[in-house]
C-alpha cells in the first residue's frame, strides 16, 4: 500500500472501448503492478494522475507521477501506463529486453502485465525521446554541457556530479520533457562553489529553432525570458534560469499590470519571421478537433459542441496584424519577482493576432477558477490596454469562445477526477462568451 492516500478515481471517457484503459485509470491497479512488478528498492509513498494520451483501442497513454521512498530520501518519478493490442506491447518489451536489469529512482525499467495488454515504463525510458536516459545522467549532462554550452560552469571550476541535482518539471510522454538542473561545481581545491542551474527542454520532434527564434526576439523587445544557451541538435536545448514564481493572479494582486505590460511587450516585437501562422483559419481547424474530441469522451455533449464549432465557422473574423504571440499564454507561463514579471515556456510561439494570448490566458483563468478567473482575466485585459490597444470585442470573443471549446478537453488530458464536469463547464463557458458576441448584434 502507499503512504498517502490514492487519487480518487479516474472516470473512464463515455465511448472508452477498451478494457486495459480502466486499469491504467485505476490508482490501485497502478500502485498494485508497480509494487509488484517495478519496485526494486525502497517503498511506494504516492501516486499521482497526470496526462493521458487516449486512441482507445489503437493505444493510450496514462501518465503517473511516482513518489519512492529509500534510505537517502524520497524521489519524485514518473510510470507510463501503455495500452495497446497484446503483439505490438509484446513486441515493444522485445525491443527492451535489454534494459531490464537496468535502475531508475528505485524503479525497474519496464513491466508487461501477466494478460499482455498493459506495459509499464519507467521514466526515462521513452520510445520517442532516447535522448532522456542521458538527461538522467550527472556524468551524461555534464559531458552535454561541456559540448553545448561550456561557459555554464565558470572559469576555475569544473563540475561536480555527486552535487548535481535534477527535477523532472514536465513531461508528457513521446512529446516532451523538461527538466530542471542545479549544477553543483568545485573549485580548484575541491571545495564547493555557488554553481548554476539550468533547464533542458527535450521534444520528441524539431522544436529547438522555434524555441529559439521566439525567445531571442522577445529578449529584443525587452522581455525578461529565458536566453538559449545552446542547442545540441534539434529536438534538443538548454536555456538559462529564471528567478521568480509563478503568476497567480489571486495572489499576486499587485503584479497584475507587471504581467500584462510583460506580454504587451511581447506583442510589440509584430511578426517574426522563422515561427508558423496562426490566424483564424488555423484556430478554427483545432476547434473543430476538440468538438469532436468533446463528443468521444462525453457523448451527451456532442449535439452542442457540434452546434458551437458550427457558429464558429459561420462567424469567422478577419485576421488582425500578425504578432509575436506567446501561444500557449496562461499564469504559470508568467514568472513574477518583485515588480517584475517575465515569459517562459516558447514552444507554442507563432505569429497570430493578439487575441490568441489575450484568448487563451481567459480560457486557462475560467477553466481553472471559474467566474473570478473570467474576472481576473477580465482585469488583466484591462491592465494591458494600458499599454495596447485591444483588439474589438467581437474579434476577441470569438477567440475566447474557440480558446475555451479547445481547452474543454483538457480537464481529461491532465486526469482531473472531476474531469466530465469541468469539461461542460468549459463547454458552457465557450458558449456562453459566442453568445454574448451575438447578442450586440441582435
Amino acid at each position: 500500500m502507499t503512504r498517502r492516500p490514492l487519487p480518487l478515481p479516474i472516470p473512464m471517457p463515455g465511448r472508452g472501448q477498451d478494457p486495459a484503459l480502466q486499469q491504467a485509470l485505476d490508482a490501485e491497479a497502478i500502485a498494485a503492478l508497480v509494487q509488484r512488478h517495478l519496485l526494486r528498492s525502497g517503498e511506494l509513498v504516492a501516486l499521482q494522475p497526470d496526462y493521458i494520451r487516449w486512441k482507445d483501442l489503437d493505444g493510450s497513454l496514462v501518465g503517473w507521477r511516482v513518489t519512492v521512498r529509500d534510505d537517502t530520501g524520497e524521489h519524485e518519478t514518473y510510470v507510463t501506463a501503455r495500452t495497446a493490442p497484446p503483439h505490438r506491447l509484446a513486441d515493444e518489451a522485445g525491443r527492451l529486453l535489454h534494459r531490464e536489469e537496468e535502475d531508475w529512482a528505485g524503479l525497474g525499467a519496464f513491466s508487461l502485465s501477466a494478460a499482455g495488454d498493459l506495459l509499464l515504463l519507467a521514466f526515462p525510458i521513452d520510445r520517442a525521446m532516447h535522448d532522456l536516459r542521458r538527461l538522467v545522467r550527472a556524468s551524461k549532462v555534464r559531458s552535454l554541457v561541456t559540448g553545448t554550452c561550456p561557459s555554464v560552469v565558470p572559469d576555475g571550476q569544473r563540475f561536480s556530479k555527486s552535487r548535481s541535482r535534477f527535477t523532472l518539471v514536465r513531461y508528457k510522454p513521446e512529446r516532451r520533457a523538461v527538466l530542471r538542473w542545479q549544477l553543483g561545481t568545485v573549485d580548484a581545491r575541491g571545495q564547493r562553489a555557488d554553481g548554476s542551474t539550468i533547464w533542458i527542454r527535450c521534444h520528441a520532434e524539431a522544436q529547438a529553432p522555434r524555441t529559439a527564434v521566439a525567445t531571442a526576439a522577445a529578449a529584443a523587445a525587452g522581455v525578461r525570458c529565458p536566453r538559449t544557451l545552446g542547442i545540441n541538435h534539434d529536438r534538443l536545448m538548454i536555456e538559462s534560469h529564471l528567478d521568480g514564481v509563478p503568476f497567480a493572479p489571486a495572489e499576486h494582486p499587485r503584479h497584475l499590470g507587471a504581467a500584462a505590460a510583460a506580454v504587451a511587450r511581447l506583442h510589440d516585437s509584430g511578426a517574426v519571421s522563422g515561427l508558423p501562422l496562426h490566424g483564424p483559419v488555423q484556430e478554427l481547424d483545432l476547434a473543430l478537433r476538440a468538438a469532436e474530441d468533446l463528443g468521444r469522451l462525453l457523448p451527451a455533449l456532442q449535439p452542442r459542441a457540434e452546434a458551437l464549432a458550427d457558429q464558429l465557422a459561420a462567424r469567422i473574423p478577419a485576421a488582425g496584424p500578425g504578432v509575436l504571440a506567446h501561444g500557449d499564454l496562461h499564469p504559470g507561463q508568467l514568472l513574477v519577482a518583485d515588480d517584475d514579471a517575465a515569459l517562459c515556456d516558447f514552444d507554442r510561439a507563432c505569429v497570430a493576432p493578439v487575441a490568441l494570448d489575450l484568448a487563451t490566458f481567459r480560457a486557462h483563468c475560467e477553466r481553472s477558477d471559474g467566474a473570478r478567473g473570467a474576472t481576473l482575466a477580465q482585469a488583466f485585459a484591462t491592465a494591458y490596454a494600458r499599454h495596447r490597444e485591444l483588439p474589438a470585442v467581437d474579434e476577441l470573443d470569438w477567440w475566447s469562445a474557440s480558446a475555451l471549446l479547445r481547452g474543454s478537453v483538457g480537464p481529461f488530458r491532465s486526469l482531473q477526477h472531476d474531469w466530465p464536469q469541468r469539461c461542460q463547464l468549459a463547454l458552457q463557458a465557450a458558449e456562453l462568451a459566442l453568445a454574448t458576441a451575438a447578442g450586440r448584434h441582435r
